[in-house]
């Protein structure tokens, strides 16, 4: 997502696998609606799959900026602990019947 010259956030789908496998959002354009519309585009994208899932940080975790909130709100559940590059974090999963697009 782009406004004129100004990068706000993009992703990177996997439509083998269903997951979201990258969503960045500028720190400047965070709490602004971007996040939430860039799951949602995932949402539709992803349709076909039986779920979607994605890795973000594990509940508590200081360094998460509202990532793990913004999934919760579209419906995604806590799956299996995981560590990814040495570090902690947790599956998020949206079943087929969790999906509101």
């Amino acid at each position: 997502i782009t406004e004129g010259d100004a990068f706000l956030g993009g992703m990177l789908l996997g439509r083998k696998t269903g997951s979201i496998d990258f969503l960045a959002v500028h720190p400047l354009y965070r709490k602004q609606g971007v996040t939430k519309t860039l799951l949602e585009v995932a949402l539709v994208e992803l349709l076909e799959e039986s779920e979607i899932s994605t890795t973000t940080f594990r509940e508590g975790d200081k360094a998460d900026t509202g990532a793990r909130e913004a999934l919760k709100a579209l419906g995604f559940a806590e799956g299996e602990l995981l560590v990814e590059f040495g570090y902690p974090t947790q599956r998020m999963v949206l079943p087929r019947e969790g999906m509101d697009a």
